[in-house]
């Protein structure tokens, strides 16, 4: 990617997402990494939703994805990729 299309994504983002999402989803991509080893650049419910179409994931994974699912339908699965 070369500077100006780094410029038109950031502008995009912002406009896309409030600052408190953005802080957000910061907040989960760390929490992601410190629990569950992932990736800095992947949600937790991501992580969790590749895990269980892996039949990797734990009991807690199930659990906090049946939880997620409250806040919106297939969550975890529609959240892979984020």
């Amino acid at each position: 990617m070369n500077k100006s299309e780094y410029i038109i994504k950031f502008k995009h983002d912002t406009k896309k997402r409030s600052r408190l999402m953005r802080s957000i989803l910061v907040l989960d991509q760390m929490l992601n990494v410190v629990f569950w080893n992932g990736s800095q650049d992947e949600t937790v419910s991501s992580h969790i939703g590749r895990r269980i179409e892996d039949g990797t994931a734990t009991w807690f994974d199930k659990k906090l994805c049946c939880l997620l699912r409250k806040l919106e339908a297939k969550h975890c699965l529609k959240s892979k990729g984020e």
